[in-house]
C-alpha cells in the first residue's frame, strides 16, 4: 500500500466497474489477488484506505488490457516493463494494478514476476476458478485462497492489522 488511501466505497465500485469490463471483453484468466483478495474474503468488501485494486492476469493479455483500458478513458502509469499495468485515479475510480503473471497451464499457476510470487494451482482440472457471485458480478477467486492468503499475510490474516507492510520482496509461493 504505496498510494493514496481510498475509502472501501471507492475501492468496490472501481473493483466492480473493472470486472465488468473484463468480463465484457471475455478475458477469462485472471483473478482478484494480494489486498483485494484478502478484503474480499475477510470483510467481504474492499479494505477502506487500501490504496488501489489488485488483480492478477495472463500476462497474453497486456495489449488487450492496454487497450481496453485506453478505450475506457482509463489512464496508465507509463512503465519500460509487461510485468505490470498501473491505471491512474481519476474522480471515478482508484488506481488498479494487474500483475501481468506468466501462466503456466500444466500446474494451473501463475507466476506474478513483479511481486516475484508464484500463485500455485489456481485452477481446478476443469480449468476453472473459483467464482465469487459479489454485489452483482461474479469474481475469480484462486483454488485453496485461504492457504494463499495465510501464505502472504501469516496465520492471522483473519485480524485486520493497520499499517501493514507486507513480506519482504523474494519469490513467494502461494
Amino acid at each position: 500500500m504505496a498510494g493514496t488511501k481510498e475509502t472501501r466505497k471507492r475501492l468496490n465500485n472501481t473493483l466492480i466497474f473493472i470486472v465488468k469490463l473484463l468480463l465484457d471483453n471475455n478475458i477469462k484468466n485472471w483473478f482478484i489477488g494480494y489486498g483485494t483478495l484478502l478484503g474480499i474474503v475477510r470483510d467481504n468488501n474492499c479494505i477502506d484506505n487500501d490504496d488501489d485494486i489488485d488483480i492478477i492476469i495472463d500476462s497474453n493479455y497486456f495489449d488487450v488490457i492496454n487497450k481496453i483500458l485506453k478505450d475506457n478513458n482509463i489512464n496508465i502509469i507509463k512503465k519500460n516493463t509487461k510485468k505490470i499495468i498501473k491505471t491512474i485515479p481519476d474522480n471515478n475510480y482508484t488506481s488498479i494494478d494487474f500483475y501481468c503473471a506468466n501462466y503456466i497451464d500444466e500446474t494451473k499457476s501463475f507466476n506474478d514476476t513483479w511481486e516475484e510470487v508464484l500463485w500455485t494451482n489456481c485452477k481446478n482440472s476443469e480449468n476453472n476458478f473459483l467464482n465469487k457471485e459479489w454485489n452483482g458480478i461474479i469474481l475469480n477467486l484462486p483454488l485453496n485462497y485461504e492457504k494463499k492468503l495465510e501464505g502472504r499475510y501469516g496465520k492471522t490474516w483473519m485480524t485486520p492489522i493497520s499499517n501493514y507492510k507486507g513480506p519482504s520482496p523474494h519469490l513467494r509461493i502461494l
